[in-house]
């Protein structure tokens, strides 16, 4: 989780809107209730994904993955990335 960015997933908003530091932003449907963003600085290369839940205004749960080659989702990185968030919130839910 990202704590340290007290302006948590508007950070990334802002970034956009200021057209600086990232090559990729989309906004994603909700994860787990939660809103989500797919985000690139660039270089990352085939088989990366960067993606940011919004827990709270002031809490970023951020998962970064990078596929080797054979993985079934190499070519949509993502794809996978969506899915493990949706478990990893699932679960924070749970334990609070």
């Amino acid at each position: 989780m990202n704590v340290s960015q007290p302006d948590g997933l508007s950070h990334l908003y802002a970034l956009t809107a200021q057209g600086s530091g990232l090559t990729t932003f989309k906004p994603l449907p909700n994860i787990a209730g939660y809103p989500a963003v797919e985000y690139a600085n660039g270089g990352e290369g085939r088989g990366a994904c960067q993606l940011a839940v919004g827990l709270r205004d002031d809490v970023t749960y951020v998962l970064v993955t990078q596929l080797r080659r054979g993985s079934a989702y190499l070519e949509d990185p993502c794809g996978l990335t969506v899915k493990l968030a949706e478990f990893a919130v699932q679960h924070l839910k749970a334990a609070q």
